[in-house]
């Protein structure tokens, strides 16, 4: 009883989220038939508000739409019989349903017919996803297997994981919408269903919505392994030995449409192993680390820590959750003018002048409190963490890389 209940409030809840919208719109054609046709393009190119004359096509055999003409079924017979046509856009557009208002035979060889059709719009529900980049992450690259301390590690167990980890994390941002693209042999037989004909014009509504993505992360597992560190005591002259897990992970960000490469990069991720050397914990606590530090220099780098408002000594910063950890300092730069090449005419990032200080004391899920303790912070002014020695070497995603964000969104 409890599983029907909540189908019956997921259905709801999916239904609330369509919209029924009407539009009246002309068309011309030799033929009656013709002119209704036209007259339905029309009205599907007002609902998109672009033209689509190059783009339409016909499919045969639609029993969802309903054809009335003057409030009755009589010539509407005659007009499915003889076309029996749904009108579908390459941009999205389907009509549910339409009435004709008229047609008329205004020359010898020209009909000119006035409908209504009815489109249902789906909106998804919160937010819109418009109002935010889309990124979908593909599954990393590997090797068959890799080997730990004796281990045998599965290559594709081990993408899985950073790339599920790293889709979970972003998408903790609220930076991104963030896309599914792992499942996507899913989506085109989920897209083929829609587009037989004989879906419902509800779902090709909510088809006709689905996002693609403005860029993808595409990565590769280079080396996964252990390193040997000897360590010599200057006093005594005794020498000691510590292993310690790495990973070699080259990753970039591409623009979809324009297929350019956004940003590139390759980064060593060191991380301790589980004290249960088993290959299931070695793959959680490995990919589950290695997609920490990618997304940490994803996010610094496209949407760096601002600070949104300053009290006092007391500052606001527009990021929590994961990424800033109490205690943390991080020194304020303030933004000036914008820099571009001479040559390409590229944004080189901005103009940065250090002004302060501040020490994170708390973190919430989306915002972090901070007190200055050095110089002055400014709202507006973005923030760099201040890495440790081991950080500079593995980790160089807050070295003035404020030019990231421009050169994927500023252009």
């Amino acid at each position: 009883m409890k599983k029907i209940l909540l189908i019956i409030l997921f259905s709801l809840s999916l239904l609330a989220g369509i919209k029924t919208i009407s539009i009246v719109a002309q068309g011309y054609g030799t033929t009656y038939d013709e002119a209704v046709k036209n007259a339905l393009i029309n009205a599907v190119g007002q609902v998109k508000g672009i033209a689509i004359s190059a783009q339409k096509r016909l499919q045969r055999k639609i029993h969802e739409a309903h054809i009335f003409v003057n409030d009755s079924y009589k010539a509407s017979i005659k007009v499915t019989d003889r076309t029996s046509n749904s009108i579908f856009s390459a941009t999205g557009g389907f009509i549910n349903s339409y009435k004709i208002i008229y047609v008329k035979k205004i020359s010898p060889k020209e009909y000119k017919a006035k409908v209504k059709a009815y489109f249902a719009k789906y909106r998804s529900p919160g937010l819109n996803p418009r109002n935010r980049r889309s990124l979908a992450v593909l599954p990393f690259e590997y090797k068959k297997n890799y080997t730990l301390y004796g281990v045998s590690i599965n290559g594709k167990a081990l993408s899985d994981r950073i790339t599920q980890s790293i889709v979970n994390k972003i998408t903790q941002t609220r930076k991104f919408t963030v896309l599914d693209r792992q499942n996507s042999k899913y989506y085109q037989v989920e897209k083929e269903l829609l587009t037989s004909g004989d879906s419902d014009p509800v779902e090709l509504a909510r088809l006709g919505k689905r996002l693609g993505a403005d860029y993808f992360v595409i990565g590769q597992i280079l080396d996964f392994g252990v390193n040997k560190n000897i360590e010599n005591n200057y006093y005594t002259g005794e020498s000691s030995s510590k292993n310690e897990a790495y990973a070699t992970i080259a990753y970039r960000i591409l623009n979809i449409p324009t297929q350019q490469i956004k940003w590139s990069d390759t980064i060593d991720i060191e991380f301790e192993l589980p004290p249960a050397r088993r290959a299931e914990s070695i793959v959680v606590k490995a990919g589950d680390k290695i997609a920490q530090v990618l997304v940490e220099q994803i996010i610094f780098n496209i949407y760096p820590p601002k600070i949104v408002s300053v009290s006092r000594d007391r500052v606001v910063v527009n990021m929590g959750g994961n990424f800033i950890h109490t205690g943390e300092k991080y020194e304020v730069y303030k933004l000036g003018t914008r820099l571009y090449d001479p040559y390409t005419k590229e944004s080189l990032g901005r103009e940065e002048k250090k002004i302060g200080t501040v020490k994170i004391t708390k973190v919430l899920p989306k915002i972090s409190y901070a007190k200055v303790v050095e110089g002055k912070a400014r709202k507006g002014a973005i923030l760099k963490k201040i890495s440790t020695p081991k950080e500079d070497d593995s980790n160089t995603q807050n070295m003035g890389k404020e030019s990231m964000f421009d050169e994927m969104f500023h252009k």
